[in-house]
């Protein structure tokens, strides 16, 4: 169970809003965190290879629920860059039966980040660039937004720009349809303002990235592919690995993404998608380890590169955050810890790397339920062992299935559970509900549930899957407003529980966006003979809207706030996670 939807290399509205709450959902927080007892075994042996002492069996269950014949994961364990152990489990292909590989090649999401911030590091030591430059000096076509954005900003999140995948959903652009570079920085640069100040706050954005890979270009004449195939992949080995900026390459050994329902599996692939730099990374298992090996070489960057892709981002208020170039700084039961997630279509990957202890965990897969991420956890558990610190204990949970599951849920009145319960919206644009269940809370996305447990009259939480909650703005017997952290993320959510009956024929109309060429008509519709609410008609697709205010309306992966004139709406704003404040104006009288 997630905060963060699933996403184009991290966030997409509509399919996505992507991944994200930037990605798949769990079937529930206990469930992460036990293993895989009562999954299904893996029907034959895994391509693996261990060249060191590991314990080959412990990794393997952790992908025994891969069943014979469907898509799957391929698994890396590195120490000081050294291959220890490489597995694959599954098919990479199922029209042509091919089994995942150590070889086999997989889109990385946005993994690949961290490529394309060594590419920018390095060329601003060669000379090509500063990392305290102006955005617009090198991206002519953006406008001044009054606060100077540096391509500091870009890498660590702090621009506020607005992310441009968010955008293209927003826009009804489907997937599908396929773009050039010209259309993407067009886009970004209609947008007449920013998510906040430059500097001010963190918010992970795509077009950040994206950007970063423009200014590659454009400050070193060599395209992000390029500068990085001479700068790292050809000096590395990485044979595998290449940007993919050109969608009707054939790539070899290429792994194809497949959404799973039952027993089938349908594609579900970025065959059109070729943006690169927050994304567009192919790379295998084995090609990773050449990568991994430079963190302590160093061949590529020279001596303290590696400290340097660490630095983290800085606020302006003096604040220092986990997001350093392309990764995220953190720390694993007790460890210290460099990580980063990928999430494009059906795509997820992980790469999990604890340099104190020269070891990484890299596992790669093809659906979108895989959750890599908790598998390379995983995986650190069973080859570092007794190296890491104990895992706190969860409490016991309910025998009842749909339960909260927390023993200390006991310790709440009824009354002051019901504080928590209620519909939530995150700063990054997504919903949530908490329930009652029995004498616990339950946690709910997208129709799956999981328990909460109760840590204070306050304060309530998932460990297996690393989320923090914290409750304010006590008001009317119920929560207002909520803190989350979720490993190394931290935002805000606030309560959105529906309001009371509404006018609809006020709200009713046609809107157009100037910045996103667009227009989005809100319409009544009728169940069982009568009114019975509203919807948003976007280009691709229809969504509920539902009010919590009395000028707030919400739809899935977007918050309205509307504008009036003597009562009636003449325009509203939307907000809808990584892309916030762009404005709507009524058509016609």
């Amino acid at each position: 169970m997630r905060w963060f939807g699933r996403n184009r290399n991290g966030t997409r509205l509509g399919a996505k809003l992507a991944g994200g709450m930037r990605a798949s959902l769990h079937r529930g927080a206990r469930a992460l965190a036990t293993g895989v007892a009562g999954m299904t075994a893996l029907a034959g042996a895994p391509h693996a290879t261990t060249a060191q002492e590991v314990d080959a069996a412990a990794i393997d269950a952790i992908f025994a629920d891969i069943a014979a014949g469907m898509p799957g994961c391929a698994v890396g364990v590195y120490r000081a860059g050294e291959v220890a152990y490489r597995a694959g489990y599954g098919v990479a292909n199922l029209d042509y039966d091919l089994p995942i590989t150590p070889e086999s090649v997989f889109y990385l999401g946005s993994v690949g980040k961290q490529f394309t911030a060594a590419a920018v590091l390095h060329a601003a030591e060669a000379g090509h660039l500063t990392l305290d430059d102006p955005v617009q000096k090198w991206i002519t076509e953006l406008r001044d937004y009054g606060t100077p954005v540096t391509v500091r900003h870009l890498i660590h999140h702090t621009s506020g720009i607005r992310d441009y995948l968010t955008l293209l959903g927003l826009a009804g652009i489907p997937f599908e349809v396929p773009l050039t570079d010209s259309d993407v920085v067009g886009l970004i640069a209609a947008q007449e303002g920013l998510n906040f100040a430059p500097g001010e706050r963190y918010l992970y954005s795509n077009s950040g990235y994206f950007l970063l890979s423009q200014i590659v270009e454009r400050a070193t004449g060599d395209s992000l592919r390029e500068y990085l195939e001479t700068h790292f992949f050809g000096p590395l080995g990485m044979s595998s690995t290449r940007v993919h900026d050109d969608r009707r390459e054939s790539i070899p050994n290429r792994v194809v993404g497949y959404q799973l329902a039952g027993d089938r599996a349908r594609m579900d692939h970025p065959w059109s998608f070729d943006q690169v730099g927050s994304g567009g990374v192919y790379s295998s298992i084995d090609d990773m380890a050449q990568w991994d090996r430079n963190w302590f070489t160093e061949e590529v960057g020279g001596e303290g590169f590696s400290k340097r892709l660490s630095q983290r981002g800085v606020l302006n208020d003096g604040r220092e955050l986990p997001y350093a170039f392309g990764l995220t700084m953190g720390n694993y039961r007790g460890q210290p810890s460099v990580e980063h997630g990928g999430a494009l279509a059906a795509f997820r990957s992980h790469l999990l790397r604890f340099p104190a202890l020269e070891t990484t965990a890299m596992v790669a897969c093809s659906f979108p339920t895989s959750d890599p991420g908790a598998r390379a956890r995983r995986v650190a558990d069973a080859v570092l062992g007794d190296r890491l610190d104990a895992v706190v204990a969860e409490a016991p949970e309910s025998s009842d299935a749909s339960g909260a599951g927390d023993a200390a849920a006991a310790s709440l009145s009824s009354e002051e559970l019901d504080r928590f319960v209620g519909s939530w919206r995150a700063s990054n644009g997504v919903q949530i509900a908490i329930e009652r269940a029995g004498e616990g809370l339950v946690f709910v996305q997208n129709g799956q549930r999981a328990p909460v447990q109760i840590l204070g009259e306050d304060h309530i939480g998932m460990a297996a899957v690393r989320v923090d909650m914290r409750l304010g703005d006590l008001r009317d017997g119920k929560y207002h407003h909520m803190d989350v952290t979720q490993g190394p993320q931290t935002f805000a959510a606030e309560r959105v529980d529906p309001a009371g009956p509404t006018d609809w024929s006020l709200v009713v109309g046609r809107y157009y966006s100037r910045e996103l060429d667009t227009t989005w008509t809100i319409e009544t519709y009728d169940v069982d003979g009568g009114v019975g609410g509203a919807r948003l008609v976007l280009q691709n697709g229809m969504r509920p809207l539902n009010p919590v205010g009395p000028d707030r309306f919400v739809a899935p992966g977007a918050q309205l706030e509307v504008e009036r004139e003597g009562g009636r709406v003449v325009a509203f704003t939307v907000d809808a996670g990584r892309a916030q404040g762009m404005r709507f104006e009524r058509e016609g009288s």
